[in-house]
């Protein structure tokens, strides 16, 4: 029988959050959040979660937002990196199963009410019909979940690392600014959290003037006060790259089971994601519009749907571990 809860955490570039999950109603608890910032690794920060609790369970699920393709990690937007022997042990645990945090995103959804998600456009979700989770933060996510006979199963990917699509002249011009001293530009350099104050700051000089720094919080407040034209400029360039984004990994995925963003920004901008503009460049596909036309697109407002996915990709490993099997990672 699995342990009847498991230490859960969601990893990202900037923030950290762990609660105490449920791996019979994978109900959470204990929910804590702290900025990756305030400790110098991984293991001390879930070091200081663990010595706030009464009891430690004995097991653990930690979605990263890194590749998880062997035992030593490092992540993709933070200095953090770990083995996942070394952070098992740190923590005292008798098995830790370490996975993407978009690839535990993906197995939330199975598990998300209904209103918990808005949806954007569409028809219905086709029955167990592929499924696509993506959303930007300090990066960009992507993950696919897939129906098969043993159930759900998530499909990892590295897909916010793909080159960005610039679709006419003036989107060309803003995506050389942008690769400006890199070899590439990605999706993630433009679609993510530094993304689009970069992208702010690259409309600035497209005009000739000279940019201030900013974070992508207050390019929003100034786009959405409507008095700063180059913010008002990103924030529809994000959000037309966005749907345009989304509809390509649509068709990458097949995703006739539904398309649902998550991250940290897209319950963020629900305003502008909602407004015709990420549809209309979600669909146009020339050809395959007709195709993505039905895909419904729901933005996730769950704030620890990650955590759900960890806890349920850990009583999934535990349900078909041998007994005396060696410990999770």
């Amino acid at each position: 029988m699995p342990a009847a809860s498991a230490i859960v955490a969601d990893i990202g570039g900037t923030n950290a959050r762990f609660a105490v999950a449920s791996l019979d109603t994978l109900q959470l608890s204990e929910i804590r959040q702290v900025l990756c910032a305030d400790h110098p690794t991984i293991a001390g920060a879930a070091a200081a979660y663990i010595a706030g609790l009464k009891e430690t369970p004995r097991h653990g699920a930690f979605a990263v937002a890194a590749p998880v393709t062997g035992n030593d990690i490092s992540f993709t937007n933070s200095s953090w990196s770990f083995s996942r022997e070394e952070l098992r042990g740190s923590a005292a645990l008798e098995a830790l199963h370490v996975l993407n945090d978009f690839e535990a995103l993906a197995l939330s959804l199975p598990h998300l009410p209904a209103e918990d998600l808005v949806q954007i456009g569409g028809g219905e979700p086709a029955p167990r019909g592929t499924k696509l989770v993506l959303g930007p933060g300090t990066g960009v996510g992507v993950a696919g979940l897939v129906w098969s006979p043993a159930g759900w199963v998530a499909v990892p990917s590295e897909g916010g690392h793909i080159s960005l699509a610039a679709h006419d002249q003036r989107e060309f011009d803003l995506a050389s600014r942008l690769r400006a001293g890199r070899d590439r530009v990605s999706v993630e350099r433009a679609l993510s959290g530094p993304g689009l104050a970069e992208l702010y700051g690259a409309i600035v000089a497209s005009h000739g003037l000279s940019a201030e720094l900013v974070v992508a919080s207050e390019v929003v407040t100034r786009a959405r006060g409507g008095a700063d034209d180059a913010a008002i400029e990103a924030l529809e360039t994000f959000i037309n790259w966005f749907g345009a984004f989304t509809g390509d990994a649509a068709l990458f995925f097949g995703a006739c089971g539904g398309v649902y963003l998550g991250g940290g920004i897209a319950p963020k901008m629900l305003e502008e994601i909602t407004a015709p503009g990420f549809r209309q460049a979600f669909e146009a596909k020339g050809r395959m519009q007709s195709f993505l036309a039905p895909i419904p697109v729901y933005v996730i407002r769950a704030e620890f749907a990650t955590l759900t996915g960890a806890a349920a990709a850990l009583r999934a490993k535990l349900a078909v571990r041998d007994d005396g099997a060696p410990p999770l990672t």
